[in-house]
């Protein structure tokens, strides 16, 4: 557990969120950071679930209502219109996640309508929907044959799954500044021969013959 509270807890999870030890921070520490990158691409594990729902429970009564969660989504609407993409009214994916979560009250979310386990693949639709647009407009635009490789793929955890793509892509960008560098080196090594090849067809190297 992280010092200074249960993270699983909404108490431990304002306390990673930067509330350790009682104590106002304006930075994340290196473990700050590390639990808020483990909820933000791992969010149908409990702890994230329940990081996420005490972000957005404001006034910390245990419940999700509409006017929470309409002034996250607010913002996204203002990306939304940014970024020139369609705007999804609040009502309508309010509508959505109803629909995928299936709360025991329509009025409000509570912790538990996230954690039961048909909801765990899609709990997290909801936290991105309010808090990360790239990842909602992926949900939204997503390819049913690419969910269904993604379900039986080799990876237990979201997590898993972005550690090892991510792994790759800096393997990949790595060899390539490698590859770069030496080509590098190879047109500087060209250019110091052919360099030394004029200095010596002007006569200004090497031995030459006597004139006499």
């Amino acid at each position: 557990a992280a010092e200074g509270g249960d993270p699983s807890s909404p108490e431990g999870a304002d306390q990673a969120g930067g509330k350790r030890g009682g104590v106002n921070r304006e930075f994340l520490s290196y473990e700050d950071f590390i639990f808020f990158m483990l909820s933000e691409e791992d969010k149908a594990n409990e702890v994230s679930v329940r990081y996420w729902f005490s972000c957005v429970d404001v006034d910390g009564d245990g419940r999700l209502n509409n006017m929470e969660m309409r002034s996250f989504y607010a913002v996204q609407l203002h990306r939304m219109q940014c970024m020139g993409h369609e705007i999804v009214p609040f009502e309508d994916m309010l509508c959505q996640m109803i629909d995928m979560i299936k709360p025991k009250n329509s009025d409000h979310f509570v912790v538990e309508d996230f954690l039961r386990p048909e909801c765990a693949q899609v709990s997290g639709a909801l936290f991105d929907a309010l808090f990360n647009l790239n990842k909602y407009l992926q949900f939204e635009q997503r390819d049913p044959f690419m969910e269904r490789q993604k379900r039986e793929d080799e990876f237990e955890t979201d997590w898993d799954r972005f550690a090892c793509i991510d792994y790759n892509r800096l393997a990949m960008e790595e060899e390539a500044r490698e590859e770069e560098a030496m080509e590098i080196d190879w047109v500087t090594v060209d250019d110091e021969d052919e360099d030394g090849e004029d200095f010596n067809s002007l006569g200004l190297g090497g031995a030459s013959e006597a004139p006499f």
